[in-house]
């Protein structure tokens, strides 16, 4: 408490006289409590704005006076009790005396309420110097008092007491629904913002300069801050008053600029406030109001800024009168608890779990049960795996990891009961529950829509509903919550070696670009060589029409260290769709052209002229030359270019575009016979291609058996390389097939065992091994199965790397697993959304298959983890991929971790293959295999269920003809005696006809009777009445 103990006392003498008087003995008997004096005290008078410089004094003042109300008390209630007054406190007048003075004060202090009438309390420190001022002049006053009491001198009868001073302002009482000014909702800014994010004035509200001239003139010159200023922010100017400025000044006129939208404002008087900090940033220095709308927002922010404002002096005087009360009358309010270090220290000290336990499930035999565990730590050195890590793990000596001991202890059995229930033996009955709402009636629903409990729940749950809202409008309700499940156990390992990313591309705008890749091939013996054939993207009518016309086609061969230029080129007479390296010699590459020509290139006598080709273009670009200045024409002239060697027969090639080939090495074909190599023998002589044409062609590339006898070994000219073995295959219309790929067993090629697609979308399992009984040029039906597998044609067809007798099939949308001469796949994927352009095994992985679509999109399929969807898919081009091929591994047990990929446009992607897609998962050639066999068991199983099918299905078929048999036999019925009743409806229609013509007959007769006998009777005619 602030303030002497001395003031303090002469305060309580003060107030134990004022409460001993008449006029106060309502008020002390009513309350001892101070704060309810002082709120008696302040019956009658307005609340008043308390600026933040007096929140620090009120304080102490009003502790002051509290004090000095509680020694009031003690010693109004010592003088109630009889005891005597303390000391230096005079007792109160007795007799005439005290008579005559209580008038005459009453008097005076109603004198004094009649001149307070009407007065508000004074605002921010002027409230609080009142208080202080009223307490030292309570402190002056008892201090006179007591110097009077103890000279034993009395005041002159004639001298009227003093007035008493004005009370303190006392904020009011709030209800328990009152919301502090602190969770209110932010008020609305008295400004807008744009779409750039600045400032502008809101709607109807105009920024304008005024000069002070200006000011002065309208009336405005008392607002704002300064000498001679009010403090006030903004004042009203009449209409008449601005029209009357830009009246007389004209065009010179502050106003004339907005003269048509003061005149059509709908609001007189005109807001105008004053803008000294140029809020908006156009150099204005005031704002007016146009509108009624504008105005009233402004007034609103105004008043409700002010009342708010009120309301926090209010609150913080609430808090400092409740501080000032003694203990026994303060209201304790429950307050959260307020962390302040303590609880971090015990958990400090203690020992916490930092993860979930972990969970271990202990198997052993029966026998074994109840028999000690030995359990025990080992090192993470002896639990290394170099399939499963990649680091090996080591100790470090520097490390130290500090552990405090915990002691806990685990049940690692769960208790067993034996129980049984009884299910009962009750008949079942149907039955139903419908639940019916509770409805309110109107006066109900009017009661509790009106209730205070409710508009006090509509406003605290107001904000959270409209949030609510906007989430239902912002939220995608077609969005699959679960689509995304697993997509964290796609992969293993860290989500970023998954990705899979694009190391380099290659083009070439003379040779590739706008033009489809067509064909990819890696050199097997290089390392970042790859090879790639680039056709024209027209149509087969187009390509027609230019066949006449000489033009060459081209094989890029691309390096890694120089993606701008080919190493060097390959030229073909014609367009290449197919084209391989030699496995035993890849200095020999033979190609398949558009025209069904077979093309030969030996490399093995050019190798030193591309090497000074590139040798000289080197030394142009390190001259400044133009060959290495980019890819113009002359650039082009430093590309080695390498011309085909042979070529076969165009009679004896095929008639059909050449759309794959292969090479069928450590065999030896004789007359249709394939004999393996002696062991040992890596030579490769003979390759296999295929055409839209249906046949199959074997070539022998050894020419020096071709070549006629006589002649130099180094002339080719009367060359004619025929095939030494065709097959001819028909489809399933009795047609050529039109095959599109093809895949031999490169183990097994003395079989002669093959598989052929065909754009139908067929697959036919075959045999190239000529039967012993047929002669040479004898037609033999090599097809030993066909089934129509695709509804469009087979772009992919490849066996397993690690199983010889299974096979991939890629066509439409869809691709499908085959076991060699199954005529129903084991595995069939659903359809995807593109349509696929090819597909291959992994060479590394027995379970992963890659795809490619028209979208420009690479999908990873993994059988083990997922056979709905691809594990992996990720879009690398805006085109489509027309062909995809693995890098050759090193054969040193290095995986292959690079893919080429081309598209339509003539790109070359290669494509860098993350660690989890290059090294297989522990047993999984075990886990494909085991696999494999279940989907064996299943087309085996359905397969047996077939004929219990067809016999159904049979069944139903003779069911449902015979139910068409009755319903034709009944509308049969049905016809026959409809006609039936038709022939009965016509005889009696012709009966009835019959029998009214004889009636009508006979009525006709009597007639003429009738006639006839009265004609006698008039004598008409002659004859007897009788008639005759």
């Amino acid at each position: 408490m602030e303030g002497s103990s001395e003031e303090q006392a002469q305060i309580a003498e003060y107030i134990a006289e004022e409460d001993a008087a008449p006029g106060h003995a309502e008020q002390a008997t009513a309350s001892d409590d101070p704060s309810a004096e002082l709120e008696h005290g302040a019956v009658g008078s307005a609340p008043a704005t308390v600026d933040a410089d007096a929140k620090e004094a009120v304080p102490a003042d009003l502790e002051a006076a509290a004090s000095a109300t509680e020694a009031a008390d003690d010693a109004g209630g010592a003088k109630d009790d009889g005891e005597p007054p303390a000391e230096g406190v005079e007792p109160a007048p007795e007799g005439e005396a005290a008579a005559e003075g209580a008038p005459a004060e009453a008097e005076a202090a109603g004198e004094a309420a009649e001149g307070l009438e009407g007065v508000a309390p004074p605002e921010g420190d002027a409230a609080v110097e009142g208080v202080l001022a009223a307490d030292g002049e309570l402190a002056a006053d008892s201090e006179a008092a007591a110097d009077g009491g103890e000279s034993g001198e009395a005041l002159p009868a004639e001298a009227a007491p003093p007035p008493p001073p004005e009370p303190p302002y006392v904020p009011p009482e709030v209800g328990e629904d009152y919301i502090p000014v602190a969770q209110l909702p932010p008020l609305p800014e008295p400004y807008g913002t744009n779409e750039e994010g600045k400032k502008v004035p809101l709607e109807g509200v105009q920024s304008i300069f005024l000069t002070g001239t200006t000011v002065e003139i309208v009336g405005l010159a008392h607002v704002g801050e300064g000498e001679g200023k009010d403090g006030s922010t903004s004042a009203y100017v009449s209409k008449e008053a601005i029209l009357g400025d830009i009246q007389f000044r004209g065009a010179i006129s502050d106003f004339y600029a907005i003269k048509q939208q003061i005149l059509d404002a709908d609001v007189d008087p005109l807001l105008m406030r004053i803008n000294e900090d140029d809020v908006y940033g156009d150099g204005n220095n005031w704002q007016i109001v146009l509108s009624a709308e504008a105005g009233k927002a402004w007034e609103f922010i105004e008043s409700e800024t002010a009342r708010r404002r009120q309301l926090a002096v209010d609150e913080r005087l609430r808090e400092q009168i409740e501080r000032m009360k003694p203990r026994s009358q303060k209201a304790r309010k429950a307050t959260p608890w307020v962390s302040r270090g303590s609880e971090v220290e015990i958990q400090d000290m203690q020992v916490m779990a930092r993860r979930e336990p972990v969970a271990v499930i202990l198997q052993r035999p029966r026998r074994a049960f109840n028999a000690p565990a030995s359990l025990s730590d080992k090192d993470a050195a002896e639990l290394w795996n170099s399939s499963q890590m990649e680091c090996r793990p080591f100790k470090d000596p520097n490390f130290d990891l500090r552990r405090m001991e915990k002691d806990v202890s685990v049940q690692a059995v769960p208790p067993m009961a034996d129980a049984g229930a009884q299910a009962g033996c009750t008949s079942w009955r149907p039955r139903a529950t419908q639940c019916e709402p509770r409805q309110l009636d109107a006066t109900a629903k009017a009661e509790l829509c009106n209730s205070r409990k409710m508009r006090k729940f509509l406003e605290r749950i107001a904000g959270e509903f409209e949030l609510a809202l906007i989430e239902n409008e912002i939220t995608n309700v077609f969005e699959d919550d679960f689509a995304a499940l697993a997509d964290e156990d796609a992969v293993s390992g860290n989500r970023k070696e998954a990705i899979i990313s694009e190391l380099q591309s290659f083009t070439h705008l003379t040779y590739s670009k706008n033009m489809v890749v067509s064909a990819i091939e890696w050199l097997p013996h290089r390392k970042g060589v790859v090879a790639v054939a680039c056709t024209e993207a027209m149509g087969h009518q187009e390509r027609v029409t230019r066949m006449g016309r000489p033009s060459n086609a081209y094989i890029l061969i691309w390096n890694f260290r120089d993606p701008i230029h080919p190493e060097f080129v390959l030229q073909a007479p014609n367009e290449v769709f197919a084209f391989q390296f030699n496995p035993a010699n890849p200095d020999v590459i033979a190609a398949g052209c558009y025209n069904g020509q077979v093309v030969l290139w030996d490399l093995s006598g050019e190798h030193e002229r591309i090497a000074a080709v590139r040798a000289s273009t080197a030394s142009s670009a390190d001259h400044g030359g133009i060959g290495g200045g980019g890819e113009s024409g002359d650039g082009d002239a430093h590309i080695a270019i390498v011309k085909w060697r042979y070529a076969s027969a165009v009679e004896f090639s095929h008639h059909h575009v050449v759309t794959d080939l292969a090479w069928l090495p450590g065999v030896d074909a004789t007359r249709g016979k394939f004999v393996p190599l002696p062991d040992g023998a890596k030579e490769c002589h003979f390759l296999a291609t295929t055409a839209g044409d249906g046949k199959v062609n074997f070539w022998d590339i050894r020419m020096d058996k071709l070549i006629k006898k006589g002649r130099n070994k180094g002339g080719d000219d009367d060359l004619v390389w025929k095939p030494c073995h065709s097959l001819h295959i028909v489809s399933l219309l009795g047609m050529d097939l039109s095959g599109s790929c093809f895949c031999f067993n490169a183990k097994q090629l003395e079989r002669g065992a093959f598989c052929i697609g065909s754009f139908d979308g067929e697959i036919v399992n075959g045999n190239y091994l000529r039967p012993d009984s047929s002669g040479e040029n004898e037609s033999t039906d090599c097809t030993r199965s066909i089934v129509q597998a695709h509804v469009g044609p087979v772009v992919a067809l490849q066996r397993s790397p690690f199983y010889d007798d299974v096979m991939l099939s890629v066509g439409d949308w869809s691709f499908q697993i085959w076991r060699e001469g199954e005529t129903t796949p084991l595995f069939a994927s659903g359809y995807a959304g593109e349509y696929y352009t090819g597909g291959c095994w992994s060479p590394s992985r027995p379970a992963v298959v890659y795809l490619i679509d028209q979208a420009g999109n690479l999908e990873v399929w993994d059988m083990l983890d997922r056979s709905h969807e691809p594990s992996i898919r990720v879009t690398l081009s805006s085109s489509a991929f027309m062909s995809i091929a693995f890098m050759h591994g090193d054969g040193a047990g290095q995986q292959a971790n690079l893919l080429a990929l081309g598209d339509s446009t003539g790109v070359l992607r290669i494509v860098e293959l993350p660690r989890n897609l290059r090294r297989a998962v522990p047993n999984e050639s075990k886990l494909m295999a085991a696999f494999l066999e279940r989907e064996d068991t299943r087309v085996a199983d359905i397969a047996s269920r077939a004929p219990l099918r067809q016999k159904v299905a049979k069944a139903a078929e003779e069911a449902k003809k015979a139910e068409e048999e009755a319903a034709a036999r009944a509308a049969a019925e049905a016809k026959d005696a409809k006609d039936a009743g038709g022939k009965d409806q016509a005889n009696t229609r012709a009966a009835a006809a019959a029998a009214a013509a004889a009636v009508d007959a006979k009525a006709e007769q009597e007639y003429y009777k009738m006639e006839h006998m009265f004609k006698i009777k008039l004598g008409l005619v002659e004859g007897k009445e009788d008639g005759a």
